[in-house]
């Protein structure tokens, strides 16, 4: 069996029960085909960055999950199906990247000259030409 990790946006529109019910469906469509389901997150409501299907909001819902890859198959085929879905995306947890350790630095004006690579600084003799 494989990790998998599958986020999938649910049209706005939908009561919680309805939200609820297709997470509870997608679990057990894992567990019933010999997968587990090892966590499951829900976002909530967020903007789009588009529009998807006349929607600009949705519900955001990810779960991480063990499964044979010939399931996948099958999943794609149930979001296809299930009108309430607006988009999907499942992916290999393996293939993911590792998350980033160390935060960004912010610039400074003033530090700008230090940070700059060598072949980008400019001599004072550069200016004229």
């Amino acid at each position: 069996m494989s990790k998998y990790e599958t986020i999938f946006i649910i049209d706005p529109d939908i009561e919680s029960e309805g939200v609820e019910s297709i997470i509870e469906d997608i679990q057990n469509l894992v567990s019933g085909s010999g997968g587990q389901v090892i966590k499951v997150d829900r976002w909530g409501k967020k903007r789009l960055a588009y529009e998807v299907k006349g929607n600009r909001d949705g519900y955001y819902g990810l779960i991480n999950f063990e499964a044979d890859p010939q399931f996948i198959q099958r999943l794609g085929r149930y979001y296809g199906l299930t009108e309430q879905i607006i988009k999907y995306m499942t992916v290999r947890a393996e293939e993911l990247p590792e998350p980033r350790r160390e935060p960004r630095r912010r610039i400074d004006k003033d530090e700008d000259d230090e940070f700059l690579p060598e072949e980008f600084e400019f001599d004072e003799d550069d200016e004229d030409e």
